[in-house]
């Protein structure tokens, strides 16, 4: 009876699991640079409440809409959908513009008469100064392409829900 087969079995197995794991784990993703602190976040909430939502409630007559949500599938897909896209166009230097809006208050829209939020797409045309990054005061010069559709449609906060909280 041979018994070094199983074995050399066995180590190849436990080879192969190795490299599986190795070689099958995703690295760790890094948060960007311009992520901010749960801290943060709500203080600059805070502050748009305190000087900006009040005027709209006002003005408005009603309180409007301030948070919205896509699901992270959809915002994938529109990413690749604007990658695609893009490099079909030759556009380098992607990124993604938030423009603020407000549906009409006749037709068929989700919430007809709150506000929205809608994503574009953009390429820069002018860069960055050698070495900058993060938040400096010169800015990039982005251009919006707009041979591909804007993303909007995302649910809005009906009423608005604080950063702080309980979601």
């Amino acid at each position: 009876m041979n018994r070094k087969t199983p074995l050399g079995l066995l180590i190849i197995l436990l080879l192969v699991a190795i490299l599986y794991y190795f070689v099958g784990c995703e690295p760790d993703v890094e948060a960007p640079q311009q992520s901010i602190s749960i801290q943060e976040a709500d203080r600059l909430e805070e502050l748009y409440k305190e000087t900006r939502s009040g005027v709209l409630e006002q003005a408005l007559g009603f309180e409007d809409t301030r948070d919205f949500w896509f699901s992270l599938d959809e915002l994938k897909q529109y990413l690749a959908f604007v990658e695609q896209e893009a490099k079909k166009q030759g556009k380098n230097n992607l990124g993604i513009r938030v423009y603020l809006g407000a549906y009409p208050r006749q037709g068929n829209y989700p919430n007809p008469g709150y506000a929205t939020v809608f994503f574009v797409p953009t390429e820069q045309v002018e860069a960055l100064p050698n070495g900058a990054n993060g938040f400096i005061a010169t800015q990039p010069v982005n251009q919006n392409i707009e041979e591909i559709p804007a993303l909007n449609y995302g649910s809005g906060g009906i009423p608005p829900n604080d950063y702080s909280g309980d979601q």
